[in-house]
């Protein structure tokens, strides 16, 4: 069956265009043209944006669960209040706790995330830690950071390597190249977070492939002094290499207005990610001065974002993906068509995803249509209307 968008302004490859019909078919985008082409179905976008589906690469939950309560309910639900705000396709992730935890998550992730009740695709995890510095654990549980341990990663590889496709970890540490070395021959996405790293660690494993840095400013080091000279850290040193690719929590409490124009000043929207990094109530409304329990790090939600109960550092946020959107395009200043490509197309390169990420014909029909505000109005993924 044949469907066809019209009356939209299609964003796509950094522009945005008007009068042209989307057809899509079967999952596949099928024609974009200003031709009236045989369809089944019509969708009118009545003037609004039509643009590729958004991709979160680093999301934690939703809904008030979380991806790592390793239950069939919990990874249903946290990624179907994603979609709901438009985002077609999701990489579930799993911060630093014991063996035993990650694997119940990984487990509940390979037997659920094809699941027909899953609106998202998911195609596969992000596993943020254990691997980090003691001194950059932000709201990580300092009890569950450690070393690269081979026998562990070794073993979740050979358990659950369908699943895992990102690993993110603090290149200073001891045994981090070799871990880096197995990441690389995996075919698993690096990228550096929670890490006290200096110029020297970055260069090296810039060197050896790894091209990411987890959430910038939030848990990476930035300039130190030894004997009065200054050495650069993860912050400085992601600006220093143009391609460098970096995670940004554009929910305008992580990194303000100001500090999102001047990341992509630097790095423009060709290294520039947008992710939630959004924890148990992404998606919620209602939850001011809530306090919550996660493990031994309790937080609290309070102006519109996740807090340590002591109020020394975040602890996740709440966002979806519109509103990361809506944060950069409405308080940032930044085009609305840098924006969408930001959570969309640069995603879709870092993961890897050769059909994702731009509306293109053969590409897949993961599309969501706004309006001028950034609501969301349709999210279609695999042929379901959301």
């Amino acid at each position: 069956m044949t469907t066809v968008i019209k009356n939209g302004k299609l964003i796509s490859d950094n522009k945005i265009e008007e009068n042209l019909n989307l057809y899509f078919k079967d999952g596949k985008i099928t024609a974009i043209t200003k031709e009236n082409l045989p369809y089944d179905t019509e969708i009118d976008a009545k003037g609004a944006y039509v643009s590729p589906g958004f991709i979160d690469i680093h999301v934690h939950g939703g809904a008030g669960f979380e991806f790592v309560d390793g239950t069939e309910e919990a990874i249903k639900e946290a990624a179907n209040i994603h979609a709901k705000h438009g985002t077609t396709t999701i990489y579930p992730t799993i911060s630093a706790y014991d063996n035993k935890k990650t694997v119940i998550a990984l487990d509940a992730l390979k037997k659920y995330k094809d699941d027909a009740d899953v609106l998202p695709n998911i195609y596969g995890a992000h596993l943020e830690g254990p691997y980090f510095s003691p001194k950059q654990t932000g709201a990580q549980d300092p009890s569950y950071i450690r070393t690269p341990d081979p026998d562990e990663y070794e073993k979740l590889f050979a358990d659950y390597g369908d699943v895992i496709k990102r690993w993110s970890y603090a290149p200073e540490l001891s045994g981090a190249d070799e871990f880096l070395n197995f990441l690389n021959e995996k075919g698993i996405v690096a990228a550096a977070g929670h890490t006290d790293a200096e110029y020297d660690h970055i260069k090296k494993a810039y060197d050896n492939g790894m091209k990411l840095i987890t959430h910038l400013y939030s848990c990476t080091s930035t300039i130190t002094r030894k004997s009065g000279f200054r050495i650069l850290g993860v912050i400085e040193t992601s600006y220093l290499y143009d391609d460098i690719d970096v995670e940004t929590i554009a929910d305008g409490c992580h990194l303000p207005p100001n500090l999102l124009k001047l990341i992509y000043k630097i790095k423009t929207d060709e290294h520039m990610c947008l992710v939630t990094d959004a924890i148990r109530h992404g998606g919620m409304s209602d939850i001011e001065n809530v306090t919550c329990e996660n493990g031994n790090m309790p937080y609290k939600i309070e102006d519109g974002v996740a807090k340590l109960v002591d109020g020394s550092a975040f602890a996740g946020s709440i966002a979806t993906t519109d509103i990361l959107v809506r944060t950069c395009t409405k308080r940032a200043g930044i085009a609305l068509e840098s924006a969408v490509k930001m959570i969309t197309e640069v995603p879709a390169r870092i993961m890897k995803l050769d059909t994702k990420g731009s509306l293109k014909v053969g590409y897949d029909a993961d599309i969501v249509i706004f309006d001028d505000d950034i609501n969301v109005i349709k999210t279609i993924v695999n042929d379901k209307i959301i």
